[in-house]
């Protein structure tokens, strides 16, 4: 079931991403997607976004509005850390007039040497199985994308962002679910991951549904736009494979 709507309806269909101006690497972006600026000042994102969600959320208490603002700036200080190309916020309504709010991180990996031509199926198996290592719990798999095969993990997080933010002495928890597309490029050696997560966990097939269609959107030469909406609609193009 897909969101019965975009916040951003009146946006163009979508809009579309070079990470890191990766010029051989580009995806788009549907309305309800807002990248963010990596350079702004936290303390004026911080601002901005207590504004969103003041207007958004207005039905819901200060406290879910103020641990919904400073566990995302959490989250976004985390990636920016871990070298994060490009992030996106995510606000999208789904049936019964309810937000859902995710967040959507893209890192490129491209090493200095290696091959042009790199087995690309060989690379997101290595992926997967180093994930399935890592995370014994995690939906552990390959998919095929129309630019190539994916290396693909689902799994919840239990964080715990530090207590300070909120003016208490022990951290605060907070459950997430992401889901991990590494993408081995067409164009010589390396992949870009992408990462996507949201609390929203009773709404999560809807967003999973709205990230199939960024993932189709995936191409070596630069998009025109046209495409992203019906892919949204329709989910990954493909199968899932177990190793």
């Amino acid at each position: 079931m897909a969101p019965t709507e975009f916040l951003n309806a009146s946006a163009p269909p979508a809009s579309t991403v070079s990470p890191g101006d990766t010029a051989d690497f580009w995806f788009e972006l549907p309305p309800g997607f807002t990248e963010i600026d990596l350079e702004e000042d936290a303390e004026s994102r911080l601002l901005r976004m207590t504004e969103v969600v003041d207007t958004l959320f207005a039905e819901a208490t200060p406290q879910k509005k103020f641990n919904l603002v400073v566990s995302s700036e959490y989250i976004l200080q985390t990636m920016i850390a871990g070298g994060v190309e490009h992030v996106s916020s995510c606000l999208l309504r789904m049936h019964g007039d309810k937000l859902s709010q995710g967040t959507l991180c893209v890192f490129v990996e491209r090493p200095d040497s290696g091959p042009q031509n790199q087995d690309r199926q060989g690379s997101a198996k290595r992926t997967a199985t180093q994930w399935r290592r890592i995370h014994q719990d995690a939906e552990i798999g390959l998919v095929m994308l129309p630019y190539g095969i994916s290396a693909l993990c689902i799994r919840d997080q239990e964080l715990e962002v530090p207590g300070v933010l909120f003016g208490l002495d022990v951290p605060v928890p907070a459950k997430i679910r992401e889901v991990q597309f590494s993408v081995p490029l067409k164009t010589g050696p390396g992949s870009v991951l992408f990462v996507f997560m949201t609390q929203d966990i009773e709404h999560w097939a809807e967003c999973l549904d709205v990230l199939g269609g960024i993932m189709k959107s995936i191409s070596s030469d630069e998009p025109h736009g046209d495409s992203l909406p019906e892919a949204g609609r329709h989910g990954t193009e493909g199968s899932e494979q177990e190793l």
